[in-house]
């Protein structure tokens, strides 16, 4: 559904690095609306105006009551908020964009549920670089054969909680999709942003496919997409895959 009207968005997790980032996108682009952004309860972010100024404060909590039609919910908080923040997404109708990783038996189970209701975005990674790199790993997985050795090196800056990271698990999902099962090497080290490379060696040669992040603003410009794409989707549940394939026109791969 095409609507050039600005997209009502909250975010969960607002005062985070990439929710901080993308706040700061959102609240200068005439594209989005945000109308809600919340923190921990220890946040001294807590009851501070959104950007410095204006009506809008950084909360705790959603309030339905003041959430306009068709706001989208943009997930950047903590994966034990999660359950919590996708059944209240899908009581009130609103789309739900997820960069939460790490997810557990819970948070999955919630998310399932809340798809059932509403449209649901997966995303450990919001490049759409690297849901190209997921498309172009499939495509070598099955022309290269058996005879190629793959691996997956992950790397990120020594503050991130998780090993492998999502982004890594995820493209080690798309590469079982085409048959094949690597291993993951992963390493957190000062402050890199995040740089995966996909190799594979055979007899007397080696191929490899590399996405390196350079800027965190790219994760945020990537949040907006997905949020773009989700207003005026159906329920179920959808990737960055298919927010690549609509910016060229074509439905995502299976």
């Amino acid at each position: 559904m095409s609507d050039a009207s600005p997209i009502p968005l909250a975010i969960h997790g607002a005062a985070g690095r990439l929710g901080a980032a993308v706040l700061r996108l959102a609240l200068a682009s005439p594209a989005c609306s945000v109308v809600g952004a919340t923190v921990s309860p220890r946040s001294n972010q807590l009851g501070r105006p959104l950007g410095g100024e204006g009506a809008l404060s950084y909360c705790e909590g959603l309030d339905p009551s003041v959430m306009p039609a068709q706001t989208v919910v943009l997930e950047l908080s903590r994966v034990e908020a999660l359950p919590a923040h996708a059944q209240q997404a899908a009581t009130e109708g609103w789309p739900l964009v997820v960069g939460v990783t790490g997810l557990d038996g819970a948070s999955e189970a919630a998310l399932a549920a809340a798809a059932e209701q509403i449209p649901v975005l997966l995303a450990p990674n919001f490049s759409l670089g690297i849901a190209l790199l997921k498309r172009l790993a499939q495509v070598a997985a099955e022309a290269l054969g058996p005879e190629f050795d793959g691996a997956i090196l992950d790397v990120h800056h020594r503050h991130k909680v998780d090993a492998p990271s999502g982004t890594a698990r995820a493209l080690a999902e798309a590469l079982e999709g085409a048959g094949r099962t690597v291993p993951i090497v992963s390493q957190r080290v000062g402050e890199v942003v995040g740089d995966h490379t996909l190799v594979f060696a055979g007899p007397g040669e080696r191929f490899e496919l590399r996405h390196q992040a350079e800027d965190r603003t790219l994760f945020a410009r990537g949040a907006l997409a997905a949020v773009t794409f989700l207003r005026g989707q159906g329920p179920g549940t959808y990737t960055m895959d298919d927010v690549l394939a609509a910016r060229g026109g074509k439905a995502a791969a299976p």
